[in-house]
């Protein structure tokens, strides 16, 4: 405040100073040129002079920034463009989310040499165009994004990828992904499309290589992951079979069966895929392997399906069986499929009594058990004809849905 008014009084001195000087003397000047003459006081030439240097200088401003493009005046017009552009862009990227893939691309592609990161512009019209099935304009659009962010070379892959599979050109997504992954090891995305890819294309050892990446850094859930391997596993098997059925390898299935089962920990304790690995196994020729395996598996609990295929092995030591299997039967002693096994098992060792008394204990708990059949060929092989039909006649009579009620004479 003391600075404004300090200022207002030198004004007023110096202003009444000029006043005054100006009203004792206002001077003379006259300008003569070509038979034009000009007269003036000193005071008005004085006021043009200062007013004529004002307008050659505000000129003289106005074509430096006319003829510089760095100039202020260009800066002021570049930036509404800069801005206009921006808006469009933003416009775009809310067309491109609402599914106006045209109109998107327009705006995108319009704007992408006015904004400061056209990259996004870029990428976003090569998604609408793929939308648009305009797979060469994608490409060309994600060439010129390249072109303004050589930088941002994943990003650009990524985009690439992701129409690359939407258009269902797998082999391309896969070089495409393998090279990603080269790039970022980790990046979860990739590692998810890789798995989309390896099952479109059926590469299922890719697809099983890839397992502990996967395990590695938790890209799936556990049961997730569990079904992935799964998959791998039945659709490996049936490459197996195939090898087997054209007589390729053979000797060697039962191993590489036993390979890969190794590699897939997530579904080894599913009780499904333990029975088609035993069972395969067997086909393969690996029964001592599988006999093994299932007395592994049978000591931690005793499922129907793989006691009764642990009774039907050929290649078992009946004695030492034998006694594992009373072992068992001692634990769980109303075991239908668990009695059965131990009669087949004595049976094998002509324990003619033993096995009998096995079976029909097994018949007492379940008449629908292959333990009827057994039973009954053993009485037949004894003579007892009459208790041998009757007890194939009783499990008839037993087993009410095999059969419709129908009238009898």
């Amino acid at each position: 405040m003391r600075k404004f008014l300090l200022s207002l009084v030198i004004m007023l001195i110096a202003g009444g100073a000029l006043g005054l000087l100006m009203k004792q003397d206002t001077g003379y000047v006259m300008i003569s040129f070509n038979h034009v003459t000009l007269e003036t006081s000193v005071w008005v030439f004085s006021v043009l002079v200062l007013a004529g240097y004002f307008a050659f200088h505000w000129l003289w401003r106005l074509v430096w920034v006319l003829l510089h493009p760095n100039s202020s005046l260009s800066k002021v017009t570049g930036g509404i463009a800069q801005k206009r552009a921006a808006q469009n862009t933003i416009k775009g990227m809310l067309e491109l989310v609402g599914g106006n893939w045209d109109k998107a691309e327009k705006l995108l592609t319009s704007s992408a040499d006015k904004v400061s990161y056209p990259l996004v512009n870029y990428i976003g019209a090569a998604y609408a165009a793929s939308e648009q099935d305009e797979h060469e304009r994608s490409k060309a659009l994600l060439r010129e994004a390249h072109k303004v962010s050589p930088d941002a070379e994943f990003a650009i892959g990524f985009a690439q990828s992701q129409i690359q599979l939407k258009q269902g050109h797998y082999e391309g997504a896969l070089a495409t992904l393998l090279h990603l992954h080269k790039l970022k090891p980790k990046h979860r995305q990739t590692l998810k499309m890789l798995v989309t890819v390896y099952t479109k294309l059926k590469d299922w050892d890719a697809l099983q290589k890839l397992t502990p990446t996967l395990k590695k850094y938790g890209i799936f859930k556990e049961e997730n992951l569990r079904e992935l391997e799964g998959n791998a596993f039945l659709a490996l098997l049936e490459q197996l079979k195939f090898r087997r059925k054209v007589g390729k390898d053979k000797d060697q299935l039962a191993e590489d069966l036993q390979i890969l089962w190794g590699k897939l920990d997530s579904i080894q304790s599913d009780p499904q895929m333990q029975l088609t690995y035993v069972t395969a196994l067997i086909e393969f020729g690996g029964e001592v392997h599988a006999e093994s395996y299932l007395r592994q598996l049978l000591g931690k609990a005793i499922t129907p399906e793989l006691i009764t295929l642990y009774g039907k092995l050929s290649c078992t030591d009946t004695s030492k069986a034998l006694s594992t299997v009373e072992n068992w039967v001692k634990k769980n002693p109303d075991n239908a499929p668990l009695l059965l096994t131990a009669g087949r098992i004595c049976q094998k060792q002509k324990l003619w009594g033993k096995a009998k008394d096995y079976y029909e204990r097994a018949v007492t708990l379940d008449y629908d058990s292959e333990a009827v059949d057994e039973l009954s060929r053993l009485l037949e092989a004894f003579g007892d004809h009459k208790a041998s039909h009757q007890l194939l006649l009783s499990r008839v009579q037993a087993s009410p849905k095999t059969l419709a009620r129908l009238p009898l004479p």
